[in-house]
């Protein structure tokens, strides 16, 4: 993990994987978000606050899809059977 993570490089390796384990539960698709990032990827610039709201959303992302939810499009990302498979993966790294 790096500080661009947003995580302290000083927490400890429980602490680490508590947050990416709330990130990944408190993660849900936003269409707002997505075209955000491609505003960005395209060249194109966002206010301040837009621009941390992205970091964060784009932060939570990685971490549902490293527990294994599929981060595809709004209906894939709260599925039950989804959900469920991601709990099961968090399971084995607390």
């Amino acid at each position: 993990m790096t500080t661009r993570d947003h995580i302290d490089s000083g927490m400890t390796d429980a602490t680490i994987a508590s947050v990416l384990r709330a990130r990944a539960e408190s993660w849900r698709y936003s269409t707002a978000m997505e075209n955000a990032a491609a505003v960005v990827a395209n060249g194109g610039s966002l206010s301040p606050e837009s621009r941390m709201a992205l970091g964060y959303y784009q932060d939570g992302k990685k971490a549902a899809a490293a527990s294994g939810r599929d981060v595809s499009g709004p209906a894939d990302s709260t599925g039950g059977d989804r959900i469920a498979a991601a709990y099961k993966n968090l399971g084995g790294n607390a």
